[in-house]
């Protein structure tokens, strides 16, 4: 009797345990993040440090190389395809027709960024992908940018932009990002690209004129950014008077706060106190009026 009991004791542990496998096995077959190249290549969870949700960088662990004749990917969890992309060369002054990876990397080879200008539904942002992310715990939120206020100026022949924008970081981490105040207004406007407007009636856009150059704004490095502590944020103003003359009217902005981008590969991500933040965000606003003086 007392044999029996052990053996179905012995037998009911055997039970769980495989269950447990089997469970633990589900799980991370749900969870499976992975880019399929055309040539068999792949890169699943082990692969990645993290992905940033704002910005859809995908941070890998090594460098990775793509064989030039790669010419598209999947991207998919758990096995159904969410969907295709291409590679597209950075080298084409037109528009990618779906989801892309540019053949450049010019974050560096060990930031993946897959990029979409369609106008439909994002399928990055598919709850798929997040979920995966977050159950294998890969995932950042990043910082968000918001535009506050803008004031213009109209003179006789040129306008000037005010610009206050509020960065928020929203991860538990530190994070190293540009500061107009330490870089001067001329660079940053430049180097971000600066505001860009458009009269809401007539849609004559206003983008910076570049009448003004900067020997330095094409390079960044450590001095020109601050340390913006996990979970709080910092308010900039900056301005440009560098704008064609903007009649009455009201005005939509569009502004894109970035990070180092292409002078990435130059910075050492890893610093100290923080992270160096990489990407690019766009923020916009409506409403903006320009009354008769």
């Amino acid at each position: 009797m007392r044999n029996s009991a052990i053996i179905l004791i012995l037998g009911l542990l055997s039970v769980l345990f495989f269950s447990a496998c089997e469970q633990e096995n589900a799980l991370t077959f749900n969870d499976e993040f992975k880019i399929e190249f055309n040539d068999g290549k792949t890169i699943t969870g082990k692969d990645i440090l993290f992905y940033d949700r704002s910005t859809h960088l995908i941070y890998l662990k090594r460098d990775l190389k793509l064989n030039p004749d790669i010419t598209g990917f999947n991207v998919s969890v758990a096995g159904d395809t969410i969907y295709h992309g291409i590679i597209f060369s950075c080298y084409l002054s037109s528009r990618p027709p779906s989801y892309f990876i540019g053949d450049c990397f010019q974050y560096g080879n060990d930031i993946l960024e897959i990029g979409y200008y369609g106008e439909s539904d994002d399928l990055r942002d598919d709850p798929r992908i997040t979920d995966a992310f977050e159950n294998s715990n890969l995932i950042r939120d990043g910082i968000t940018c918001e535009i506050d206020k803008i004031e213009i100026q109209s003179f006789e022949n040129h306008s000037k932009a005010t610009c206050t924008i509020t960065i928020q970081n929203n991860d538990n981490i530190n994070y190293y990002i540009l500061d107009p105040k330490k870089m001067g207004d001329l660079d940053f406007n430049y180097f971000t690209g600066g505001l860009t407007l458009q009269n809401m009636d007539t849609k004559l856009t206003h983008p910076l004129r570049w009448s003004v150059q900067s020997g330095t704004w094409s390079t960044v490095n450590m001095d020109d950014m601050s340390l913006l502590k996990k979970g709080t944020k910092v308010t900039y103003t900056f301005q440009s008077s560098d704008y064609y003359k903007m009649e009455p009217g009201k005005y939509s902005a569009k502004f894109r706060f970035c990070g180092t981008q292409h002078c990435t590969p130059n910075i050492n991500l890893n610093q100290k106190n923080g992270r160096v933040w990489v990407g690019q965000i766009l923020s916009e606003i409506n409403n903006i009026v320009i009354e008769n003086k």
